[in-house]
């Protein structure tokens, strides 16, 4: 019984540590398409010097915008792109 108490704790810890580290990440731009894995790999997530990372296009470089509030990033960079980005998220 003790074996399944610490498993079941080890997962369960194991998920709330992933729901709240995960990344802000916007994956699919207007017409459906994915970031790559190459730009995915730009996005780290939220943490202590994160910065809002955005791409407003396919072919555009990535932009980095510090100071912007949780949450905030997708809209962010929607309004520097003047339209929806092609991808938002956080990276350090």
């Amino acid at each position: 019984m003790k074996k399944a108490m610490t498993l079941f704790a080890s997962v369960s810890l194991g998920f709330l540590v992933s729901a709240c580290g995960g990344p802000e990440m916007e994956e699919v731009d207007a017409d459906g398409s994915t970031l790559t894995t190459a730009e995915q790999a730009i996005c780290e997530g939220y943490g202590p010097g994160a910065v809002c990372t955005y791409k407003c296009t396919s072919a555009s470089e990535w932009k980095f915008v510090g100071g912007v509030a949780w949450g905030d990033c997708q809209d962010v960079a929607n309004s520097r792109c003047g339209h929806t980005a092609y991808g938002a998220c956080w990276s350090r």
